[in-house]
């Protein structure tokens, strides 16, 4: 559950020109809880000065929904020590109230009348908190049992004498405009965390994908993305269709993930997706490749790049501006199969290795969607190519806004109809 409400966006087409921005209109946006915005700008040798535009198309909604999250809540990292975060009661919903002492942030003192201030915490922070001391087993355990006054007394009592006097970490805070009350949603790594965050991995991708876009001279427009208080996903449409046969266009989409609670900072992922026309009817699967492999035979991952917290600035924008060649491997690899998902002779039987995937599919946020799926699935007739398409797009409709789920399948989807196609 976000602490800020989602912004979602859906783009049926480029949106043109007119939906583009300034390079001074990004950085203005992308500069709030950015320490990096020099750094960024001199690796990639760009130029504020003039009125540049970056070449996305889309862009301004973005900048829009962004800004507009920038100043629903402040955001602050303060360096505690680990013996001095005190459990004061375990909530409901794997959310447990904290105490931080000493506290030096010169803002909090001033608001908090005090070197203390009181947190809630959000996301994973309750057990990464405990952890440190191998605590959030027992503490789970004692609040099912409704042991609280335990739990608390044991758990203090136990990191006094087992926490490291001088050993730190950097506690992730966020409050928003509307309330009073500091949650606490990650602890990190003092010394090798650099707040890489949304507005630093944006930036990143824009300036990336403007120099692709310049460069390779194709239209990059943004497609879809869902940003909150700690996460971003962004797909970009890159470049027009591929005509891979008279009745299947291939095109191609990078996706940027960043999660600011996790380790990875900046990841990019392709998915591809396939638009099938027969006798004046059209439909379209995105898929997502877990590898792919380059004209010498070469692996990679299906995460094209992936970028941690650790890294310094200047080894992110190098990673990041090898890219290009990352997605010509990309789109190379995936144009083989897709001429071979197509040409499938048995569409139901493939149904029915679709269903048996889901079935015993691993992923616990996946679960709560199989009934549904393998209900959907079996209400559509495959016998032909391309019912087996509405058959499988119509499933997608089913993830809503859960992006884990939605990704997770266009992953399994892509296992069975590669594999199935390849031994056709």
């Amino acid at each position: 559950m976000s602490i800020l409400n989602k912004q979602i966006r859906h783009f049926e087409s480029d949106g043109g020109v007119e939906t583009m921005a300034t390079l001074r209109r990004v950085i203005e946006i992308f500069s709030k809880d950015n320490e990096y915005i020099d750094d960024v700008l001199k690796c990639f040798n760009k130029n504020v000065s003039g009125g540049n535009v970056i070449q996305i198309a889309n862009l301004k909604s973005l900048l829009n929904d962004v800004s507009e999250l920038n100043f629903m809540a402040e955001k602050k990292d303060v360096v505690v020590k680990i013996g001095d975060i005190v459990l004061d009661k375990m909530l409901e919903n794997e959310v447990a109230r904290f105490t931080l002492y000493g506290i030096s942030d010169p803002e909090l003192l001033v608001n908090q009348h005090s070197d203390c201030v009181h947190v809630e915490s959000r996301y994973s922070a309750k057990n990464d908190v405990l952890d440190f001391n191998c605590c959030s087993k027992f503490a789970n355990y004692c609040k099912s049992q409704g042991w609280d006054d335990l739990v608390v007394d044991t758990i203090q009592e136990y990191i006094r004498s087992h926490t490291t006097e001088d050993k730190t970490c950097s506690a992730r805070l966020i409050r928003p405009v509307d309330s009073e009350t500091w949650l606490l949603r990650a602890v990190t790594s003092e010394t090798a965390y650099r707040n890489y965050g949304i507005n630093f991995s944006l930036l990143v991708a824009l300036l990336t994908l403007d120099d692709f876009a310049r460069s390779s001279r194709r239209n990059v427009w943004i497609e879809s993305y869902a940003i909150d208080d700690s996460r971003v996903y962004a797909s970009f449409s890159l470049g027009d269709s591929v005509c891979v046969s008279d009745s299947l266009e291939l095109s191609f989409n990078l996706v940027l993930e960043n999660d600011e609670i996790k380790d990875s900072s900046v990841t990019f992922t392709g998915v591809f997706k396939l638009t099938y026309k027969i006798e004046g009817r059209s439909t379209s699967l995105y898929l997502r490749p877990v590898s792919f492999r380059n004209k010498d035979d070469v692996s990679y991952s299906s995460d094209m790049l992936s970028c941690t917290h650790s890294m310094k600035v200047e080894t992110v924008c190098e990673k990041v501006q090898n890219l290009p060649l990352y997605i010509e491997y990309y789109v190379s690899h995936v144009t083989e199969y897709a001429q071979k998902i197509v040409d499938i002779k048995n569409p139901g039987e493939v149904r029915g290795f679709i269903s048996h995937a889901v079935k015993n599919a691993k992923k616990v946020e996946f679960g709560k969607y199989k009934e549904a799926v393998l209900l959907k699935l079996a209400s559509v007739e495959a016998d032909s190519i391309f019912n087996l398409f509405e058959a499988l797009r119509s499933v997608e409709e089913l993830f809503g806004d859960d992006i884990e789920s939605r990704e997770y399948w266009r992953k399994k989807l892509f296992e069975v109809l590669a594999r199935r196609g390849k031994k056709e």
